[in-house]
């Protein structure tokens, strides 16, 4: 079971892999998604955002908001966003009672599950970010095989559990 320290963890190993290139040009195609690569790292630290929000108001309803980056940001100053928005959702995480769910489009989610969706977020937008500017990515094994146990349990555990997350979510093996 994942705890909430992994989504810090996570968000760790995306900045520290995302700040070599903050002066690359975020407006090529992040890997085999449509988006950019701008596009890609707003919505991986919106995510969690809006993670945090469902949790801490305990919603169990849509919340019609949209999270994006502020216009004046730089690319350091998002890539330094990703850590304090996994710190957020690990707080509200680690003080929600097991029982607790909140709204999210594939059903009622406990912090458990945020936490895992927040990990995968980061982790796999990452490397989309990253493969659209010629970047390799490698997180944490024990992350990845943890991340992968939990979200994606009918998933084969594979020999590399990271190549497991990425193939568990779409990605093409490279």
């Amino acid at each position: 079971m994942l705890r909430p320290d992994d989504v810090i963890a996570a968000a760790a190993a995306a900045q520290a892999a995302l700040r070599p290139v903050a002066d690359r040009d975020w407006s090529v195609r992040a890997g085999p998604l449509e988006w950019d690569v701008e596009r890609t790292i707003t919505h991986m630290i919106g995510a969690p955002a809006k993670y945090t929000l469902y949790l801490a108001s305990r919603y169990e309803h849509f919340i019609g908001l949209a999270l994006e980056r502020w216009p004046d940001a730089t690319n350091e100053e998002v890539i330094d966003s990703i850590v304090p928005v996994a710190t957020g959702l690990a707080a509200v995480a680690a003080v929600t009672p097991p029982g607790v769910r909140a709204y999210h489009v594939s059903g009622p989610s406990s912090a458990a599950d945020y936490v895992g969706r927040a990990c995968v977020e980061l982790l796999v937008h990452t490397d989309d970010a990253l493969s659209g500017l010629g970047v390799a990515f490698a997180p944490p094994a024990d992350l990845c095989r943890r991340v992968l146990a939990q979200q994606f349990p009918e998933t084969p555990a594979p020999g590399d559990a990271w190549l497991g997350l990425l193939v568990a979510n779409g990605r093409p093996i490279r």
